[in-house]
């Protein structure tokens, strides 16, 4: 076996080629290299050493045409090797429930955290068994080789999590079942029997530091009866190159130098940096602006004419940003990690599902369910679009918190053309939850219970067809074989826990996506032809070494003998070493700030910025690019001072119909008419989820209601009996209320606290002669126009008394102080508007309910004065609309208290007037 090695850099695999024909003359010579099999750390450099071979062939004079070798990893072609006489290793997912039973069994943890501590088991048994397992000469090899390891270490003092690791390994492997570790070092043993042909082997480290203790003992075995060469880079400390020259200095492996006389010594052997131009230093402000800035980089480099860039994507939704931007500008972007499954589309709506039936039908989660692009594929899109918005109408406004039941009911009250499909995709959503029943069962069952499920709301094809959502169902199929004939029962949070577990740890791509922008990880970056290479999320919080598990610490796994987090840092520097040795230009970008907090980049750029300054006083940093060149100040592209908005309405979409709501709309601000009467872009009802005044307000209101359409005339009752009738409506209106949501029982003593406040002002109003005569009354009228045309204005009063004379008072209840009405009548039309829509009314005024004592405060002083402020919202409602028909702007004149609670306020931008 010879161990040889190269000094990264650009020209690495182009050496390596030269090397490898070197050493193999006779079959250059006869044109095939096919016999020769060369290992690789992964698939993508062997593209890599192909072509670099190819060039290197060309190189020859008069070479033929050449035969390449066969490229694969050490992994796949011992994973190749059949093992007739042994059975299949037990599959990751019924090792997974194996351990759960387990640990369930022993009670030692809270059963919520069963799978988590399952999964990180599995692969410490993963690690536990390549550290302690040699290669075996045979499955009783092997079988002593563990049993060997399991005395030795339980021999040991553990501490307790390293004793429940120990004691779970062993009882897992005295099951009979060998794991795929195991197998796989069977499998070495099996190839290095009968070594069949040359092998190369490329590793990206020393071998000590890529290959276990079995794959070492392998390829020495294989060496014996064929010939074996192994090639990797240069360490730092030999490579003897300008790039890591630097590195070195900046990150030795001892610390007994200080940064600046490290610095003085590289600035008198390199006059010049080797890292000028070759690294950028970018930081950002935010997320936007570090995707915004990646993005002017790969535009950069693309115009310049390179045509492999590597995206590094170490802050995953950062690079989602980007990858959408650039996809927004024509670039797309070809992805070799892949996205996790957990991240579609396709798991948002089995969650969604899932939400549905864990949640009791939670209004959000029924939302998300029929939004979903995947559902209910068999119906009409058009049908279907105006059902869901009918749901969501429905939803919002009856107010519905959770619940289907209620939902249908309230779907039945708008009773609108949407109504009965909509019904029909509820019909189908209670399907699937009954499907999904909370019943305990197998992983199996459960699996099958989900595909029924998805099958009754029509989302198979449309799963189907879509690559994340058959990788969803590739998934579940696999694990339904699997799983077949394991018989643990789970409750349903039980379940769903592992499945997003598996969708956790599920990846899918797209591999018909070709392009010279390519998402990879750090370390697949390493050795590879990349021209230009971007690295999103070079801070410290993004590229510190992942961690070694959530339960077990450094200790544990240090007195298990396993890896550590100082093993997982040198591997991230060589990575990086790899990196700036290869690639000629690399640009690393962060985020500078986060939540408001200093947000600081990795501490091995930070060193090697810190020492490039000392060392030739120019720094790293430099400046983000700018998402576009910019304009020259007389630009006709120039953005314009802010002024105030003032839009003209179209003589078609001027409306026909104006309500007192929106008439009010019109006189507080007329650009909020026009955003929310003329575009129609009014905010929908949002859903009550915790009792607001506003829903108290409309509680009073109807038990008011109630109580009055039963006894119109309270005095008629003794003072006892009236509140006792007073209280039973309350408790009937308020017990709805109370069911869904407990803080409305608040709200209830609240209002039963001002009963008898109302019941002795509403004697003392009959006792003036006024009687209730009728609520919640719709009342319309028709307004001429200038110059021809009319305009129906209509509203509904809350509550009209009369006189024995006949004479009408308009009311309107507030659940608010006198003071408070008071404060704001002067500029109040909703009163008078209702006496305009009325006509012979005498009286307005508000009731205020939220005083000790309830009293009405009037809008004028007499009919008269009453009659006259109703004509002259009369003549400006007419004045308005003709001025409008005529085209005259609705300008955004609202004042502060208006402007506060505006939904329009991002439209007009009042604020942002110069």
């Amino acid at each position: 076996m010879i161990v040889s090695t190269l000094p990264p850099g650009a020209s690495f695999f182009d050496d390596l080629a030269d090397a490898l024909l070197a050493a193999f003359p006779s079959q250059l010579a006869a044109g095939d290299l096919s016999g020769l099999r060369v290992l690789v750390p992964a698939m993508p450099m062997a593209a890599e050493f192909r072509a670099a071979l190819v060039r290197a062939t060309q190189r020859c004079e008069g070479s033929p045409a050449l035969l390449l070798p066969r490229f694969d990893t050490l992994r796949a072609w011992a994973q190749s090797q059949p093992l007739p006489d042994l059975a299949e290793p037990l599959p990751a997912s019924r090792r997974l429930v194996l351990l759960q039973e387990a640990l369930r069994a022993r009670a030692w943890f809270d059963e919520r955290a069963l799978w988590g501590i399952a999964a990180e088991m599995a692969a410490l048994f993963d690690e536990l068994t390549a550290a302690s397992v040699g290669l075996p000469e045979d499955a009783e090899a092997l079988v002593t080789q563990l049993e060997q390891a399991y005395a030795l270490r339980a021999s040991a003092p553990l501490a307790f999590e390293a004793r429940v690791v120990h004691e779970l390994w062993r009882a897992l492997a005295a099951s009979g079942a060998i794991d795929a570790t195991a197998r796989y070092r069977l499998q070495l043993a099996e190839l290095a029997r009968v070594p069949a042909q040359p092998l190369w082997v490329l590793l990206d480290a020393p071998v000590e530091e890529s290959l276990d203790a079995a794959e070492r003992a392998f390829l020495a075995r294989y060496g014996e009866g064929q010939t074996v060469r192994i090639c990797h880079p240069s360490p730092r400390e030999t490579a003897a190159t300008p790039v890591l020259d630097v590195l070195d200095a900046a990150w030795p492996a001892q610390l007994d130098t200080p940064l600046v006389e490290r610095a003085e010594a590289l600035a008198q052997r390199l006059p010049e940096s080797p890292l000028a131009g070759r690294l950028a230093l970018v930081a950002a402000a935010g997320r936007e602006h570090e995707a915004q800035s990646a993005v002017a980089q790969v535009a950069e480099w693309l115009l310049s004419g390179k045509k492999r860039i590597a995206l590094i994507a170490q802050d995953r939704l950062t690079a989602r940003r980007v990858r959408a931007l650039l996809e927004r500008e024509g670039v797309l972007v070809s992805d070799e990690t892949g996205w996790l499954l957990s991240t579609s589309r396709a798991a948002a709506a089995v969650d969604a599902l899932i939400e549905v039936v864990a949640g009791n039908a939670y209004h959000r989660d029924v939302l998300d369910l029929c939004k979903s692009p995947f559902l209910f594929g068999d119906f009409d899109a058009s049908a279907r679009a105006d059902a869901v918005a009918t749901i969501e109408t429905a939803i919002r406004k009856g107010s519905v918190a959770s619940g289907l039941t209620r939902l249908r009911r309230v779907l039945l009250e708008l009773g609108n053309d949407a109504a009965a499909p909509a019904q029909v995709l509820l019909d189908r959503i209670e399907a699937a939850r009954a499907l999904l029943d909370s019943r305990p069962a197998t992983l199996v069952r459960w699996i099958g219970r989900l595909l029924k499920a998805l099958e009754a709301l029509g989302a198979l094809d449309a799963l189907r067809a879509d690559t994340a959502g058959q990788a969803l169902l590739d998934l579940l199929d696999a694990r339904l074989l699997e799983l077949e004939g394991t018989d643990a029962v789970f409750a349903l949070s039980a379940w769903r826990d592992w499945l997003n577990r598996e969708f956790e740890g599920a990846s899918f791509r797209d591999g018909s996506l070709a392009s010279p922008v390519v998402v990879t990880p750090l370390n697949a970056v390493c050795l590879r032809r990349f021209e230009a290479a971007l690295m999103i999320g070079g801070d410290q919080r993004h590229l510190a070494p992942a961690a070694t598990g959530a339960f077990f610490n450094q200790s544990v796994r240090r007195e298990l003998g396993l890896r550590t987090l100082a093993d997982s840092e040198r591997e991230l520097r060589r990575d990086l070493e790899l990196l700036l040795a290869t690639v000629p230009q690399v640009t690393v970008t962060w985020q500078s700030v986060q939540d408001g907090e200093a947000n600081l980049l990795a501490r091995e750029f930070l060193v090697l910025a810190a020492l490039h300054a000392e060392a030739w006083k120019v720094p790293l940093e430099r400046p983000a690019l700018p998402a576009r060149p910019d304009a020259p100040a007389d630009s006709a592209t120039a953005p314009l001072p802010s002024c105030q908005a003032a839009p003209a309405v179209a003589a078609g979409l001027v409306p026909a119909r104006v309500s007192v709501s929106a008439y009010g709309s019109l006189v507080a601000c007329p650009y909020r008419f026009f955003a929310r009467h003329v575009l129609r872009l009014g905010e929908l009802d949002e859903v009550s989820e915790e009792m607001e005044k506003s829903d108290y307000g409309a509680l009073v209101h109807r038990s008011l209601e109630l109580f009055h359409g039963r006894y119109p005339r309270v005095s008629a009752l003794t003072g006892a009996d009236a509140l006792k009738a007073l209280q039973a409506c309350v408790d009937a209106v308020f017990a709805p209320a109370v069911g869904e949501n407990l803080l409305a029982i608040a709200w209830r003593q609240r209002w039963g606290q001002r009963l008898g406040a109302y019941l002795d002002w509403q004697r003392a109003r009959e006792a003036a002669g006024w009687h209730w005569a009728q609520a919640e009354t719709p009342v319309t009228r028709t307004l001429a126009l200038d110059g021809g045309g009319s305009i129906e204005f209509y509203g509904r009063i809350d509550r009209i008394d009369r006189r024995d004379d006949g004479e009408a008072a308009l009311l309107d209840y507030k659940t608010q102080t006198v003071k408070a009405i008071r404060d704001r009548l002067d500029d109040d039309v909703q009163l008078p508007a209702y006496a305009l829509l009325h006509g012979d009314a005498g009286e307005a005024a508000y009731v205020a309910l939220d005083d000790q004592t309830v009293a009405a405060v009037r809008s004028c002083e007499d009919r008269a004065a009453l009659q006259a402020s109703a004509m002259a919202q009369a003549a400006r409602l007419t004045r308005s609309m003709t001025a409008m028909r005529a085209g005259a702007g609705l300008p955004a004149h609202g004042v502060d208290t208006v402007c506060r609670w505006c939904e329009a306020a991002g439209l007009c931008r009042k604020a942002y007037i110069a």
